[in-house]
């Protein structure tokens, strides 16, 4: 049976754990930094774009120092910085990078490649919207690659981020799946929290040094990578790549399971808070504005909250779990910080898709797009919405 989180995502670690941590004020990027390095990560690729940039700044400073063990290339473009991890990882080392925005527009077409190539690669994509030129908090950019293969994980905290990214590689090698890990740019990137980091040790035990595998380079058993094939075989690829990628909720909520006992922070694929038989509505939240929504709830004991961690492939499973109890009355509120370009955003759609053939009305919310303020009177605007009256095909803009 799939599990879920009930109750407000933990970030201080248990009392038996705490010596074993250190507490620091971090902002979100340095949390992604400090999380490359815990994780024992060989090659770094770079290219700098804002609101990206100083989690690669922060990793050089730290190899120059040799408080990192990595090697550091900057590269001509970010589709040479993903087009670096093909070798590298294919070659067997434990990679890393980080973009933004236009950055990891550039790289869609390497995005395919190092998924369907079966590579465990992790990125940090600090998100941003494209055009008209923007580079504060949005979601667009991360939504237009969730085709390419990509797991993808949105961060509320920088406590969420730094132990997402420890966990991804976790999930990255034993499924060989690529894994992006998303914040979001500014309110995460560049603000400053309360972040525990724990020993080396805590996180060589959890992830150990990444094994050989069969499909690397071996330089005694020549093989050749990339090429052309057929029909049968391209379908033999995506059938296998298939088999892999429905393993990922499960795997993500073993995981986070396997994570709280070592850290004393349970992680699963959504968090569920205030949802019960007599919730009334449910906000359907991703990354940042899950903090906001959270104030809101508490003050609402007839409204819920759902946030999505795992967004790719989407948790249809954890969601249904979570709404077993619901009257089939409740509202589903999609609140998307993304424009897809579309009527729905990418979060409504999502959730139309697993809901198909249930009796929940469900409801989506554009709001927050490049970067506006999702504040506590907005969430309580949404709460006091009639869809019906306000909205096209139960879908708002809300300012």
């Amino acid at each position: 049976m799939l599990q879920f989180e009930t109750t407000e995502m933990q970030k201080t670690p248990r009392a038996d754990l705490l010596t074993r941590h250190t507490k620091k004020v971090l902002k979100g990027n340095s949390a992604a930094a400090i999380a490359a390095k815990l994780s024992k990560v060989s090659l770094v690729t770079a290219y700098p774009i804002t609101p990206q940039t100083s989690i690669i700044e922060e990793i050089t400073n730290m190899i120059a120092s040799g408080e990192f063990d990595a090697e550091s290339v900057n590269m001509e473009s970010e589709h040479s910085v993903f087009a670096a991890l093909i070798g590298a990882s294919l070659a067997g080392e434990r990679v890393f990078t980080a973009t933004s925005g236009q950055g990891l527009f550039y790289a869609h077409e390497v995005l395919h490649a190092i998924a369907h190539m079966r590579l465990p690669v992790v990125a940090c994509n600090v998100g941003r919207p494209s055009f008209p030129w923007n580079i504060w908090a949005d979601q667009t950019d991360s939504i237009s690659q969730r085709d390419t293969g990509w797991v993808q994980y949105y961060c509320e905290s920088s406590q969420e981020v730094m132990d997402t990214i420890i966990q991804s590689y976790r999930l990255a090698e034993k499924l060989k799946l690529p894994v992006m890990v998303v914040l979001d740019a500014f309110y995460m990137s560049h603000t400053s929290e309360n972040v525990y980091i724990p020993d080396q040790k805590m996180v060589n035990e959890f992830c150990p040094p990444r094994e050989k595998m069969d499909d690397q380079i071996d330089l005694e058993h020549p093989k050749a990578f990339g090429g052309l094939v057929g029909p049968d075989m391209y379908d033999k690829y995506n059938r296998l790549y298939w088999e892999s990628i429905r393993k990922v909720e499960s795997e993500t909520i073993q995981l986070g399971n396997e994570f709280d006992k070592t850290f004393g922070r349970k992680y699963a694929a959504v968090e569920a808070v205030n949802i019960h038989e007599k919730t009334e509505k449910i906000l359907v939240t991703m990354a940042s504005v899950t903090t906001t929504a959270r104030q809101i709830v508490n003050r609402h004991p007839e409204v819920g909250l759902l946030k999505i961690r795992l967004f790719k492939p989407f948790p249809k499973k954890s969601v249904l779990s979570v709404l077993d109890n619901v009257s089939g009355d409740c509202a589903i509120i999609n609140i998307d910080r993304n424009y897809p370009g579309d009527t729905e955003g990418a979060l409504m759609q999502e959730m139309k898709r697993a809901l198909h053939g249930t009796p929940y009305n469900i409801f989506g919310v554009y709001t927050g797009l490049g970067g506006r303020d999702v504040s506590s009177k907005t969430i309580e605007k949404i709460i006091e919405s009639d869809f019906d009256k306000t909205g096209i095909d139960g879908v708002i803009w809300m300012t």
